[in-house]
């Protein structure tokens, strides 16, 4: 390995450093978040932690006890589905410029991403950037 391979191995090995630092700072501010999200006629309230698991489900009326078992459960279900909602947002705004444009952050969080077609585009570049990258050989004749 010549000076200028060393050297650019030792750029692309600090970029990664600060890239993870930056993605560990991330992580922390995320961790110290959540989000509480009310009904729709505020009766129930649904505290989420930022690993989206529920911290709370608090009843801030007596309705609750008026309330058909099915209406109820639907009233916790969109509730928490908002909370949920939220919460992915939040590691959306955390992460999302950390990803790489082709990679849809949301639709990896809720399942609804194509991996294949993400590895797909993956090898496309990569194979792109090795078809135009300078071979070792033509490196070589070049530096003489």
């Amino acid at each position: 390995m010549n000076r200028a391979e060393e050297f650019s191995l030792q750029e692309a090995i600090a970029e990664l450093r600060r890239q993870q630092e930056s993605l560990v700072d991330a992580r922390e501010k995320l961790r110290g978040t959540g989000c509480k999200v009310a009904s729709r006629d505020n009766a129930i309230t649904v505290s989420m932690k930022s690993n989206g698991e529920i911290a709370a489900i608090t009843f801030n009326t007596t309705k609750f006890r008026r309330m058909a078992p099915a209406e109820l459960g639907a009233a916790l279900t969109e509730t928490i589905n908002q909370a949920s909602a939220e919460i992915r947002q939040q590691v959306v705004g955390a992460f999302g410029d950390y990803m790489p444009s082709s990679v849809d952050l949301e639709g990896v969080l809720t399942g609804k991403s194509d991996f294949s077609a993400m590895f797909d585009d993956a090898v496309r570049k990569a194979t792109e950037i090795m078809r135009t990258a300078p071979t070792r050989e033509s490196d070589r004749s070049n530096e003489k």
